[in-house]
This record gives structure tokens, sequence and C-alpha cells, in this order.
């Protein structure tokens, strides 16, 4: 079992989060903590980064971190074992930077069917178990979209 998870979260696939927390939960310890994470990814695209100021940025966050929350109790995630993380950047970069920050013993997050792109250009999830200095268990989805 493990006691402290990150779960990285897109927030426009809401229909994956659920076997996600499934999957999570099973895996963490009673007395465990999951930290819920959304990756912001506006300025690592180039095309976006000029754009964006500061102020909409903080407001998108702001909204995010919202979003998040209403996941949480959504899916009755307790209050007391989740807290809730926005980053800036690339996913996979800043997935794995929280993992070390938080000391997560483990990352939980959702994988689509991988394509003919995926081998040219390799997935996030493939990136984060390549490099992850954790146990991380990729959930996928059963009807792939």
């Amino acid at each position: 079992m493990f006691k402290n998870i990150l779960v990285p979260l897109h927030l426009e696939y809401v229909d994956n989060h659920e076997k996600l927390f499934a999957g999570a939960l099973r895996v963490l310890d009673k007395d465990g903590k999951l930290t819920l994470l959304y990756v912001n990814e506006n300025r690592a695209h180039g095309s976006v980064y000029p754009i964006l100021d500061e102020e909409n940025e903080k407001h998108y966050n702001h909204h995010a971190y919202l979003e998040l929350k209403n996941i949480a109790k959504k899916h009755s995630l307790a209050e007391d074992k989740v807290t809730f993380n926005i980053r800036d950047g690339s996913a996979h970069r800043e997935i794995l930077e929280e993992a070390r920050r938080i000391k997560a013993d483990a990352i939980a997050m959702m994988a689509s069917k991988p394509g003919l792109g995926s081998y040219f250009i390799s997935s996030t999830p493939e990136r984060v178990v390549r490099h992850a200095q954790c146990s991380v268990f990729v959930i996928r989805l059963t009807d792939y979209i």
C-alpha cells in the first residue's frame, strides 16, 4: 500500500476520472493522501504564450484549482486526504517534479491507446514511467477514445 500518491488530471477528460480514482484508492493506504495535480501547459506552447498576460493566467489557474476541488467532491474524496496543486509547464516534467517535491511513493495516471504518433513522439505517461523515481500506475481506458 502507498501513503502518498500523486494523481495528475486532465480537466477535459472527466469520463476517465472515476476509473482513475478507483485505481488510485485501491492502492492507497488507509492513512494515505492523494495529491491532485493539474498542469497548465499554456505557457509551454510558444504559439499561445504571447497572448496570455499574467492576470489571465492567474484566473485560468484559479479556475483549474476550483475544478480540482469539484472533482474531488464529485468522487467523494475525503477532504483531509486530498491536496491540490497547479503547475505551469510541460506535463511530464511538471508531474515528475511534483512527485519529487511531495516525495510521492506512487503516481496514478490515465493513458489512452497508443497510436502511430506515440512511436515518434512519446506520450506523457510513457515519459513519466521512464523517468519517475517512484512506482507509476497507468490506468488504461477500456473503451479507447
